[in-house]
């Protein structure tokens, strides 16, 4: 089951090297393979913005308080065309909230 459709689970929290602690969400389909996907997409940000914004993640990992969050897409190829957009209006968002966002492209298997 690709995690992204699962909104209301956080996939990953941990740390970068250079000490940002990340909150990571994976997507192992391929953009575009399910009408829902865009939704799921979204749905998913606003989550994990809450988990972080509601202090849910202070209160699971007392040792992020008071540390830069970035909010980190693991996926198997890059955003294009309304993936790309979303992601670019979330990451203005989230910027206005004092969380980052980044897109991490790994070499997991493709799911379909």
């Amino acid at each position: 089951m690709p995690r992204v459709a699962q909104a209301n689970v956080v996939d990953v929290v941990g740390q970068d090297a250079s000490g940002r602690y990340l909150v990571i969400m994976v997507e192992s389909r391929a953009w575009g393979t399910e009408a829902a996907q865009a939704s799921q997409l979204k749905e998913k940000i606003n989550a994990y913005a809450g988990f972080i914004m509601d202090g849910t993640l202070t209160r699971q990992y007392p040792e992020t308080a008071g540390q830069p969050v970035d909010i980190q897409l693991n996926c198997c190829e890059m955003p294009s065309g309304e993936f790309a957009t979303i992601l670019e209006h979330a990451a203005m968002q989230l910027q206005r909230l004092g969380i980052g966002f980044r897109v991490n492209v790994t070499a997991m298997q493709l799911t379909h």
